[in-house]
């Protein structure tokens, strides 16, 4: 049986752990035309040759002190092991629920955890009264892409911040129901 609740302190270490690559065969490549009176971005899915295995984005988050400021994070558990875990960071301005992690084991991905990691995130934020909820993906995350899209996100966007690997980010929000 399948549990998910309000991670622990040693949870939280354990979520750290997780595996946060994954693997993929298609990537989203950007098309910009820069023309006078017009702008034109596009978004078109290219297939690889072969699977390309993605590492997580290396940076200084802290879990533990997301989780202290009061943060919507959930862990996944089957008994005292650590599935997969969300975490949901609130701007009290904007009422908008930020995604900043969320990730499934690589064993137990498309068994819809995920799906239930969100699903429980996100009756949190309502219940916070946000608005709604944006996540930023790499273009080379169509895993992520194609799984959020299923779940009533909506494309707003893209960011050229960099993380640190010169990496294109795409917007995906989708409104409180």
């Amino acid at each position: 049986m399948i549990y998910i609740r309000r991670p622990t302190l040693h949870d939280l270490n354990e979520c750290a752990k997780l595996d946060a690559s994954y693997t993929t065969q298609k990537v989203w490549q950007m098309t910009l035309h820069n023309e006078p009176q017009r702008l034109q971005v596009q978004f078109h899915l290219v297939h690889l040759p072969r699977p390309m295995r993605v590492p997580a984005p290396q940076d200084d988050f802290n879990l533990a002190k997301a989780w202290q400021r009061g943060d919507g994070i959930f862990a996944a558990h089957e008994g005292r092991l650590i599935l997969g875990y969300i975490h949901l960071e609130m701007d009290p301005v904007t009422k908008t629920g930020y995604i900043r992690r969320h990730v499934v084991a690589p064993a137990y991905r498309r068994q819809s955890i995920g799906a239930a990691l969100l699903t429980r995130v996100m009756a949190w934020g309502r219940e916070r009264k946000l608005r709604g909820f944006l996540v930023e993906l790499s273009t080379k995350n169509d895993p992520a892409i194609q799984f959020y899209l299923a779940q009533g996100f909506h494309f707003t966007g893209f960011s050229e911040e960099l993380w640190g690997r010169q990496e294109i980010l795409m917007r995906f929000s989708r409104v409180v129901r």
